[in-house]
């Protein structure tokens, strides 16, 4: 039996980690990406770009998987991915997802944070320029 608790709020903490700081406009487009992201299935992202839903990917075994899934159907509708942000419902345990989605042209990222290698994408957001937001929540629906 899988026992899960309701998923109440969208974060904790607002911690900007990145290169840089959020704009405006990519603040609120993680906030409403957080919160799209907590209603998807586990190992999801959501790709956003002004308040607008542009991709996702969830259910998927693998994070990179979901991001790819999620780079493929924005392109797929013909959406622009620079500037787009990213949210993920759990940490990055490595910074290949940063860097796919970086390359897509993603600048701004949303993650709880927590792993033990959150420094990996940290320091590539930090190289690139890119903006993360850690928030100490994390959502996680199976």
């Amino acid at each position: 039996m899988l026992v899960q608790q309701s998923d109440h709020g969208n974060y904790a903490t607002w911690e900007e980690v990145g290169g840089r700081t959020t704009t405006l406009t990519e603040k609120e487009d993680l906030i409403f990406g957080n919160l799209v992201c907590k209603h998807l299935k586990s190992n999801a992202i959501a790709l956003i770009k002004n308040k607008q839903l542009i991709g996702k990917g969830c259910g998927q075994t693998s994070r990179v998987d979901s991001l790819r899934q999620a780079i493929e159907k924005a392109r797929q509708f013909a959406f622009n991915l620079q500037g787009a942000t990213l949210a993920s419902d759990a940490f990055f345990p490595f910074d290949d997802c940063v860097r796919i989605a970086a390359a897509a042209g993603i600048s701004a990222y949303i993650q709880p944070g927590g792993s033990i290698r959150d420094k990996d994408s940290i320091e590539f957001c930090k190289q690139e320029n890119l903006a993360m937001v850690v928030t100490g929540m994390r959502h996680f629906k199976h």
